[in-house]
């Protein structure tokens, strides 16, 4: 009788212990994948840089000029 108590208890440890286990690496998956930027996210910032860099050297470019045609 003693030995099937020790058994069970042992059982639900592992049960316990692989449950655990299962639930923190799933955590460990999730967190890898949202750690970085994707390569999407990275193209799109990119191309939002270009398009502000673009807007300041139009209108840095339209200061310039209208400024020149006044003298």
């Amino acid at each position: 009788m003693h030995l099937l108590t020790l058994h069970l208890a042992v059982l639900a440890l592992a049960d316990s212990a692989t449950t655990a286990t299962r639930r923190r690496l799933r955590q460990q998956r999730t967190q890898h994948r949202e750690a970085g930027l994707s390569t999407l996210e990275i193209t799109i910032l990119a191309l939002g840089l270009f398009l502000i860099a673009g807007i300041a050297v139009a209108v840095l470019t339209g200061a310039v000029n209208s400024r020149l045609d006044r003298t």
